[in-house]
């Protein structure tokens, strides 16, 4: 049998137990670090636009002055997803 050791993406612990399955049937995870930010997550995505690190790729972009439709089409993702990233962003 081989084992997988899953690691948190946020802080980095091992302290990670199965959490169900999404809608896509695939593992969730839960971090059970009081301290860490990233609750729950996946190890593989099937949509760009969920992946970690991906907003922030996003707010650098608009800040150098990539449009909308460029900034989605560069990184694979839908320009709801631009926007309701850098609507949240500007609050």
């Amino acid at each position: 049998m081989a084992m997988v050791i899953v690691r948190c993406p946020g802080c980095d612990g091992t302290k990670i137990y199965k959490h169900g399955k999404s809608e896509n049937d695939e593992q969730r995870y839960i971090c059970q670090d009081p301290e860490c930010a990233v609750k729950t997550f996946r190890l593989e995505y099937r949509y760009e636009g969920s992946k970690p690190g991906i907003e922030e790729k996003i707010i650098t972009m608009a800040a150098n002055a990539s449009g909308i439709r460029d900034t989605a089409r560069v990184l694979g993702i839908s320009t709801d997803k631009v926007m309701e990233t850098l609507k949240k962003r500007g609050n």
